[in-house]
């Protein structure tokens, strides 16, 4: 395995070298500079320091995502303390006992989550800021007095005012914890993976080269910071490059999502599934579901003019400069995929990675897209291995091992020993490797389905067919006493549009389920239905908490 300089090692001499650019903005807000956010590092280093913290102490970061939380992350990994991620989607009650999991001494959160905790329930936590204001909002021990001295604490370090020279990171093993991130998984409780500056400078490495990033321009971040792909793609590597990162910090609607790619105007535009779907949707909606669309689309191959005008009307409203347009963390729906890649031929990839992983494992090369891949696996910092006797054509569950694989769960040997052994991760995903070393996934080895007659299905096919059918918004395939049903959340704006009632709808669903078996074999046909009417539970990537519907 190859390794490259600590990457916190390539942010302070990104920092140094961009000392007057931008470095972080909240959109259409404040923006600070790289000077300014290495006086933000120094004096929190400075703080804790006298709060008596030491190396490896927790700082636990519990926020939507903005230019605060990101600042916050970079100070604790930088100066050798360990950064907890815990994702604000959680309840108050559960975020409260995952601040006193990771024994963490410091929590920056938001004021309306730490009002529903219990502060004198949270005994190790010296400290409690609001990070949308910096409001103290509760503290012990003077701490609370330290914050407030900032900025004189700063002056008696520097006196003359901090110099690019002044900036420096710790010296830190490569192998020690650098973050923990609570992620709600799709299995049930938390776990608290422990990521190590080795893991985050391997996917420095092997991610950087993949696309565009290049020194001093925009970026714009619209992923969870406490999801390793958003962590890891929206604001450690380009912070490592002395990039202009603009947190996006509202919703990731269409609208938001639109507005914000034509003020930064990216080169890189990263997103789950369904940001894409809706953003799609949103800019071409019209125009591929007209008659002409329709007609033309049937055979697209004689209709390049066309075609072309829809992407360039796609590219105009995304900012007009992006290169790559990157999903991962679920399948792509295939409508979406046919539309992208082979009709508007948009510079679209997909990839694949886990938490554990920080998060790369694979992807997509622009130009060399194949249908249903996950894109290349990166032998420069990892081995994969399929268990199964013909990895290429047989399914099998795909195991890790390298430079990325995590160092386990925060006080959770169990759960690390099913998982991690002689140095292997086990994903628990299932899938195939080809001889270009392309990655293939079939489903999840935990939501396999294993028939009376012996045959496995994996019901995440099933739900990409299914999804894309009239008026399903989502569905989840399980199976319940023998039977494979499928719960299915309806698209309830169509059904409006469409004037449908009950009854209706019922029978459009029927007609699903069958023209879904018609495409499925005999032994995964979906036996049954169940309609919900409320969106599933999801993680923060976007993947539904199965467990819960079990």
């Amino acid at each position: 395995m190859i390794t490259i300089e600590n990457f916190t090692k390539l942010f302070e001499h990104a920092a140094r070298e961009n000392w007057d650019a931008p470095a972080l903005s909240n959109f259409r807000k404040d923006t600070i500079t790289y000077r300014q956010l290495a006086e933000r590092i120094e004096t929190l280093d400075l703080i804790w320091k006298k709060a008596g913290l030491q190396r490896g102490d927790k700082i636990a970061i519990n926020t939507r995502p903005c230019a605060l939380g990101a600042s916050i992350y970079y100070a604790a990994v930088s100066k050798g303390y360990v950064a907890v991620e815990i994702y604000n989607a959680f309840t108050p009650a559960d975020t409260q006992k995952l601040v006193n999991h990771s024994d963490s001494k410091i929590l920056y959160t938001e004021k309306h989550t730490f009002e529903q905790m219990d502060y004198a329930q949270m005994p190790a936590v010296l400290c409690a800021i609001d990070c949308a204001t910096g409001e103290v909002l509760a503290s012990r021990e003077g701490v609370g007095e330290l914050y407030a001295r900032g900025a004189e604490i700063l002056a008696e370090r520097y006196p003359a005012g901090m110099k690019p020279e002044d900036f420096r990171v710790a010296d830190v093993d490569l192998d020690d914890v650098c973050a923990i991130l609570y992620t709600s998984g799709s299995t049930g409780n938390p776990k608290g993976v422990m990521l190590t500056y080795r893991n985050d400078t391997a996917n420095v490495q092997a991610i950087t080269p993949g696309f565009p990033f290049h020194r001093g321009e925009n970026y714009l971040s619209l992923l969870p910071h406490a999801h390793s792909f958003g962590l890891m793609c929206d604001v450690v590597i380009p912070l490592t490059l002395g990039m202009h990162v603009t947190v996006l910090g509202l919703p990731p609607i269409p609208s938001n999502v639109k507005d914000a790619l034509m003020e930064v105007r990216p080169r890189i535009f990263y997103g789950v599934p369904l940001i894409f779907v809706k953003l799609i949707e949103y800019i071409l909606g019209p125009d591929i579901h007209s008659a002409e669309g329709q007609e033309k689309f049937k055979e697209y191959e004689k209709y390049p003019e066309y075609c072309k005008m829809l992407y360039d009307k796609l590219m105009r409203e995304t900012g007009g400069k992006i290169e790559v347009f990157a999903t991962g963390g679920s399948a792509i729906p295939s409508e979406v995929e046919s539309l992208l890649v082979y009709k508007l031929k948009v510079p679209f990839i997909t990839g694949y990675g886990l938490t554990e992983l920080a998060p790369i494992v694979s992807y997509g090369k622009v130009g060399k897209y194949i249908p249903k891949s996950c894109g290349e696996y990166l032998p420069e910092v990892m081995e994969i291995r399929i268990d199964s006797p013909d990895p290429e054509h047989i399914a099998g569950e795909l195991y890790i091992k390298g430079d990325v694989v995590f160092k386990g769960y925060y006080k959770n040997p169990e759960s690390t020993a099913e998982v991690l052994r002689d140095g292997w991760f086990r994903t628990g995903d299932i899938g195939t490797v080809d001889k270009d070393n392309n990655v293939f996934l079939l489903g999840r080895s935990k939501n396999m389905i294993l028939t009376e007659n012996g045959q496995n299905v994996y019901p995440e096919e099933i739900e990409v067919i299914l999804n894309e059918l009239p008026y399903v918004a989502e569905s989840i395939v399980l199976q319940r006493d023998h039977r494979i049903v499928a719960l299915i959340v309806p698209n309830m704006a169509q059904l409006d549009n469409a004037g449908l009632g009950a009854d209706g709808l019922d029978a459009i669903m029927r007609q699903n389920i069958a023209f879904l078996n018609s495409k499925l074999p005999a032994y995964s046909a979906v036996n049954d239905f169940e309609l919900r009417f409320e969106p599933f539970s999801k993680t923060p990537k976007g993947s539904i908490r199965r467990f819960m519907y079990a």
